[in-house]
């Protein structure tokens, strides 16, 4: 059987141990499709520092979200872990303890986080505006705020910690032509406020099938910026198990993929794509739709 023409743009993900307690980590790179981004996720399994080396701050030349993720599809909000997390020169230390996400434009210190209580595994993604991905460590805080003590209303980074608020995704929420319903959650992460920079990252349980996505579900259209979709398992022991069954049509050729594992589908600003159907749940899987520069409407596109 012949090569597909658009295979490339489908990523079969690859898990490697990461290090400390943070395992099952995959990465997608777009250097290859001339687009500056850098997504990698993995799960924690234990409590204890996070990152690699000593437990000391660093920053990066390049925007980044990171990303605290509960895998429980019937609660998403739920991390079931409490994270210290210390910002900015001054060592702000935030306590994450529901799904959250952190904005971290250029230039901005962040880190060391230490993983204090941990009652569930959890997801960590870190989404960067890069190819490189390489970070400057800086000395060790001087000045770290004492856990607990933060004032909420004098915070300087306050904006950059956001906990991410899921909805009820049900029938009807795309419109009368998709009345769908997957049975999950959804949560729109953005940043608006002054200063950050742009995009758009929406994360949704899936816990049923038959389920087709967006408001004209038998179309193919066109973003006139990148994404990058993640199909994910909810096992935080076995990240490398879907649990379910897609199929996504990709190009002008209208080529359709069968996604059974977990996978991660590069699609650059034009490129047509969709429509996008959950075919099969045997577990809840999760879709992450990565939109590293930010979101327009999509266009209608007619191969």
């Amino acid at each position: 059987m012949a090569a597909k023409k658009n295979q490339k743009y489908v990523i079969e993900l690859d898990f490697k141990d990461g290090p400390g307690f943070y395992r099952q980590v995959a990465s997608v790179n777009g250097k290859d499709f001339g687009i500056d981004f850098n997504v990698e996720y993995g799960a924690y399994i234990a409590p204890g520092n996070m990152g690699e080396g000593p437990a000391r701050p660093h920053s990066h030349d390049y925007n980044q979200v990171m990303l605290f993720l509960g895998c429980n599809a019937n609660e998403m909000g739920e991390l079931g872990a409490e994270v210290e997390l210390n910002l900015g020169d001054e060592g702000e230390t935030y306590m994450i303890t529901t799904s959250t996400a952190v904005t971290v434009p250029a230039g901005l210190a962040h880190f060391p986080a230490d993983i204090k209580k941990m009652n569930r595994r959890f997801v960590y993604m870190e989404v960067s505006t890069t190819t490189k991905n390489k970070m400057k460590t800086l000395p060790a805080l001087k000045n770290r705020q004492e856990p607990g003590t933060l004032d909420f209303l004098k915070a300087k980074y306050m904006k950059n910690v956001t906990g991410i608020p899921f909805i009820r995704k049900g029938a009807w929420m795309y419109g009368a032509r998709n009345r769908d319903d997957s049975g999950g959650n959804l949560a729109f992460i953005s940043s608006k406020e002054p200063g950050m920079f742009e995009y758009l990252v929406m994360h949704e349980s899936i816990k049923k099938a038959p389920y087709r996505f967006g408001p004209i579900p038998d179309k193919p259209h066109i973003h006139p910026k990148p994404e990058i979709l993640f199909f994910m398992g909810t096992d935080v022991n076995d990240l490398s198990s879907l649990g379910a069954e897609a199929e996504l049509v990709l190009g002008k050729e209208l080529e359709t993929f069968t996604i059974t594992k977990p996978t991660a589908v590069i699609i650059p600003g034009g490129f047509p794509h969709c429509p996008l159907t959950i075919t099969k749940v045997n577990r809840p899987m999760i879709l992450t739709d990565v939109r590293p520069y930010g979101s327009e409407p999509p266009s209608p596109k007619k191969p």
